[in-house]
């Protein structure tokens, strides 16, 4: 049978991080070993990079519903793998994941625990979703005002995807990338009105919306505060 090298980490007694290096493959399995609620969590782990021109950055594995809305809180006593590498060169090398691991994790409460600069990270990513959806929403309020025509608006929002596709952006300030590139396919797939419609259609303005200013709610009140980035007032000892 082949054998199976397990590295466990346990940044505190919160998190638990778990390195299997397995047949084909290695993964990160994160562990909440709290009473608690991770709402939202990073880990990162070094790699062995393939070839001088592959990068040896850490890779960052993030959760978080506030950005990623099909996102899962990790309950209490739950385990999940959150990082999987495979890949191999043409000489059949393959990049493989290396200890140490960190993470940072937000509880339900707010309150925070795990690696500084990762927690710093999580709440930039939510700064900069927060800016594209205020972003996204005064497009779509000035568009159903002036009605402009679909391809123009489109192009608005192409502009925006394109301004955030950048190597040298990290991926904390792209997150809004998404937000975009959904308006664009709404904006394609609504259905040609009566001529001389207002366009975008007023009802789809107002539906879109009232969703992103929930959204903007929910990320200009979380916890942490964004406010908080480079602080540590608000976290577990």
């Amino acid at each position: 049978m082949a054998s199976v090298f397990a590295c466990a980490f346990s940044l505190d007694a919160q998190i638990t991080t778990t390195l299997n290096q397995l047949p084909g493959r290695d993964e990160v399995r994160l562990r909440n070993s709290s009473a608690s609620i991770f709402v939202a969590f990073a880990v990162s782990v070094k790699h062995t990079p393939l070839g001088a021109a592959s990068s040896s950055a850490p890779l960052v594995v993030y959760s978080d519903p506030l950005i990623e809305l099909t996102a899962k809180p990790l309950l209490a006593g739950e385990e999940r793998v959150v990082m999987v590498m495979g890949f191999q060169d043409s000489s059949g090398r393959r990049d493989r994941l290396l200890e140490p691991i960190v993470a940072a994790v937000i509880y339900a409460d707010g309150t925070a625990t795990g690696d500084t600069a990762l927690l710093n990270r999580l709440l930039l990513r939510r700064s900069n979703m927060l800016l594209a959806v205020e972003t996204t929403l005064e497009m779509l309020s000035d568009a159903g005002r002036r009605n402009i025509p679909r391809e123009q608006l489109i192009g608005q929002f192409k502009k925006m995807v394109d301004s955030l596709n950048h190597w040298y952006l990290p991926s904390e300030q792209q997150v809004g990338r998404n937000l975009y590139q959904s308006m664009i396919g709404k904006l394609m797939n609504l259905p040609e009105g009566p001529r001389d419609s207002p366009f975008p259609p007023s009802t789809f303005v107002e539906e879109e919306t009232a969703i992103l200013r929930q959204r903007r709610i929910a990320l200009a009140e979380s916890q942490p505060s964004l406010l908080d980035v480079g602080a540590t007032q608000n976290w577990r000892p």
